[in-house]
């Protein structure tokens, strides 16, 4: 037999529930620890290979995470993961990982990062700015996201602030004092990149906001949720202005700057496993 909804109840259920997504119910049904075990075929005591360090190094690309790997020369792939998420490596005390794009395959892997050790998350990302003063290969360190996307109103109440851990931004504010120049300021968190539009990025900028992205309000609201500390340093790959879109994607800067950056990140691991 078909099961049929009233089509005006359904709209009148939308309508309701617009944004409105947080349930105060720690328990999910879907269990981050169980998805990673039927994946990985790791389960009981097996589970064990499957812990990891409690400071993850995350990136977006490929490009950034074998940067990380090169530099230490010591990271290796974690095969009890590979089924999974093959893009796991493991350093000294520390993991690095490449995250997907958009805030739902973020949220996720931070999830079953989460579920299996990781306490302390820090992302190597990128952003489009908004701002004039702001040229590409520049670095923005977030202070605060506006939440223009679904998932973060799943981990925080609509209303609440997304904002990175403090003090984790306070660190990386002083490891990049005095070795490269960055904006400190609020981002917007979009997941939809082909809607940044011209009134959008207008009043945006008027309100001072620094930059566009599209996973770090969800990030926020997750690290805030579930008390784990989240921060993030921002790479500017592009300019979204009303009148053009400047692309800076493959930009000598850019790879400069990447490298840079994984200087400092690893540089000061040390002092991030030890608190």
């Amino acid at each position: 037999m078909t099961q049929e909804s009233d089509p005006k109840i359904c709209q009148t259920s939308v309508v309701e529930r617009e944004m409105d997504f947080f349930s105060d119910d720690p328990h999910s049904v879907v269990n981050p620890r169980e998805m990673v075990r039927a994946f990985t075929g790791q389960g009981g005591e097996a589970s064990g290979e499957l812990f990891l360090e409690t400071l993850a190094l995350i990136t977006f690309t490929s490009q950034d995470l074998r940067g990380l790997v090169q530099w230490t020369r010591q990271a290796n792939s974690i095969e009890a993961w590979r089924k999974r998420n093959p893009r796991i490596y493991r350093g000294e005390g520390w993991i690095g990982v490449q995250s997907p794009y958009g805030a739902p395959g973020t949220i996720m892997l931070l999830e079953e990062l989460v579920a299996f050790g990781v306490r302390r998350a820090v992302f190597l990302g990128y952003c489009g700015t908004i701002q004039e003063g702001i040229s590409i290969g520049d670095l923005i360190l977030p202070m605060g996201a506006i939440r223009e996307e679904g998932t973060s109103y799943h981990y925080l109440p609509k209303g609440e602030k997304s904002f990175p851990d403090p003090e984790v931004q306070s660190k990386l504010s002083d490891w990049l004092g005095g070795i490269l120049p960055f904006h400190r300021g609020n981002i917007w968190t979009t997941d939809a990149p082909y809607r940044e539009t011209h009134e959008k990025i207008k009043r945006y900028r008027a309100e001072g906001v620094l930059g566009v992205e599209m996973e770090m309000a969800a990030a926020f609201a997750f690290g805030k949720a579930k008390g784990i500390s989240v921060g993030a340093i921002l790479m500017v790959s592009d300019q979204v202005r009303e009148e053009e879109w400047r692309i800076g994607f493959f930009s000598p800067k850019i790879r400069s700057t990447r490298k840079r950056v994984i200087e400092v990140l690893i540089h000061h691991v040390p002092e991030m496993i030890s608190e």
